[in-house]
């Protein structure tokens, strides 16, 4: 088998989303924005998916940086450079989101783009920044998931 056999090499990109922490933010966030939101619309509820997607963002781009790194065939694990990259690059888009009305309205014609058909809203709201602090459990849980790929 060849050096470049991606079958049967332990793990892959993505699978820092694969893992109880990610998969039950994201299940939080389509509970509570399908079906929390409707039934018991408040406070709790439109905080709750901002603190998920506080915590998935830099997840999901970490574990995005690794999977071009591993198509491009230079395997490697998002270090200590990629953590702070994704979670500094996470604050700041959902900072722009709840302080900017520009910024939640490109942000929502992209999505509308992306999904059509579907209509989306984004209201900014400078309280929605106390799921910021959902960051360094991001940075956390990304710096715990230690390398095996080679560098």
């Amino acid at each position: 088998m060849s050096g470049t056999s991606r079958v049967g090499a332990g793990p892959v990109p993505g699978d820092l989303l694969l893992h109880p922490a990610p998969l039950g933010t994201a299940a939080v966030i389509v509970f509570n924005d399908l079906w929390l939101k409707v039934h018991w619309a408040g406070w709790v509820s439109g905080k709750l998916s901002d603190l998920a997607i506080c915590f998935l963002l830099p997840v999901t781009l970490a574990a995005a940086v690794e999977w071009m790194a591993w198509t491009a065939h230079r395997p490697w694990r998002a270090g200590a450079s990629v953590r702070w990259g994704a979670c500094a690059l996470a604050a700041a888009y959902f900072t722009a989101l709840q302080l900017s009305p520009v910024a939640a309205r490109i942000h929502v014609a992209v999505l509308e783009a992306v999904v059509p058909g579907t209509r989306f809203a984004v209201t900014p709201d400078p309280t929605d920044l106390v799921a910021l602090l959902a960051i360094p459990l991001a940075w956390c849980y990304l710096a715990t998931r230690r390398s095996t790929f080679p560098r």
